[in-house]
């Protein structure tokens, strides 16, 4: 092809001028549209809420727009084209300092401890909040099994390889239960504290070390088992919830906003010197308010302090990419995060999150 002026237009000139701005502004709707949800004050619903689990997605769009604005810069210099560069990466510098936290690791001596590193004992880390002193190492892991059931082989297997202590399985039933007996979890496992049922709700959470079973959470759409695990070498005893919030669906957000905000009081509730973990299907991210108001009560995110925070979770084993991390690990004051993994397995739509712990 021709370079412009001497003969054919070349490529770029094709699109009339007006038609570039068109674009970049196309392009960065979403993310603008977004922005403003994601830092509105007030309560919003339904489908607005389920379109924040994009907003990761939209630094793709929003950067794609940016990529537009310059080339139409280059292409010819306007100050209505500089304005509008200039606008697409302001708003581009906003997106990604609101996701920052998510994917640099948190600082310290040893900021995260690589699981080669990690051995089963003692580990000694040091650093600001999700880092502790010298303490117990603790490997949890939680899925939602999902309602045509988890292969239980390929789950006991990922016990077994990864050394896991804790397990959390949302929405367990009685069959799947069985069948992952007989794949070997309870040689592994072999204290328990269940509420499986047959209507997709159940949940349940297994461990290496003895649990005390306490009352599940009250009033929750899905069962929420709870335990309090006696691990050796702990400076104290560690209060346990296997996670599942009503998911935020139309008719259901007031008890999706009221199951998140129990959680943290549940956990605020507990004497001095007792630690928790909250691990499950928070079917929420942390670019939705009411999660991120759940963490301000003094958790702390392990896959944020690993600097894993955008890695989705959910839909995998689905013709869909996985677009929305909303599986966590919280874990209280003075607990470690030495790891954090996102571990797909098939039968289930979510991921399992494993994270490697330290103990006080």
């Amino acid at each position: 092809m021709q370079e412009n002026g001497g003969g054919r237009p070349g490529m770029w000139s094709l699109l009339p001028r007006s038609r570039w701005s068109v674009i970049t502004a196309v392009l960065a709707l979403p993310g603008a549209a977004l922005m403003v949800l994601r830092l509105v004050p007030w309560d919003v619903g339904s489908p607005w809420i389920q379109l924040l689990s994009l907003f990761p997605a939209a630094l793709l769009t929003t950067t794609a727009a940016l990529a537009t604005a310059v080339v139409a810069l280059i292409l010819q210099a306007a100050a209505r084209r500089a304005v509008l560069a200039a606008l697409v990466a302001a708003l581009l510098v906003t997106q990604l300092g609101l996701v920052l936290d998510r994917v640099v690791a948190a600082p310290g001596p040893l900021a995260r401890v690589q699981s080669s590193q990690v051995q089963r004992g003692t580990t000694e880390l040091s650093g600001p909040p999700g880092r502790s002193a010298p303490g117990q190492e603790l490997t949890v892991m939680a899925v939602n099994v999902g309602s045509t059931g988890i292969d239980p082989r390929a789950l006991v297997s990922e016990i077994r390889s990864r050394g896991v202590d804790i397990l959390a399985l949302p929405e367990l039933a009685p069959l799947g239960l069985k069948e992952l007996d007989k794949a070997g979890l309870a040689s592994l496992l072999p204290y328990r504290a269940t509420d499986v049922d047959w209507v997709g709700t159940g949940s349940a959470l297994f461990s290496r070390f003895p649990l005390e079973r306490v009352e599940r959470v009250p009033g929750s759409a899905f069962h929420q088992s709870r335990a309090v695990a006696a691990v050796p070498g702990a400076a104290g005893p560690v209060h346990l919830t296997a996670v599942h919030v009503d998911s935020p669906r139309r008719g259901h957000i007031p008890s999706w906003r009221e199951e998140l905000r129990q959680l943290g009081g549940l956990w605020l509730a507990l004497p001095d010197g007792h630690h928790t973990i909250l691990l499950g299907d928070f079917n929420a991210s942390a670019d939705h308010r009411e999660f991120r108001e759940l963490v301000a009560t003094g958790l702390a995110d392990a896959a944020d302090v690993a600097g894993k925070g955008l890695t989705p979770t959910w839909p995998v084993n689905s013709p869909a990419p996985a677009f929305v991390a909303i599986d966590h690990v919280l874990v209280s004051p003075g607990i470690g995060v030495a790891d954090f993994q996102v571990v797909r397995l098939p039968g289930t739509d979510h991921a399992a999150v494993l994270a490697r712990l330290v103990l006080p």
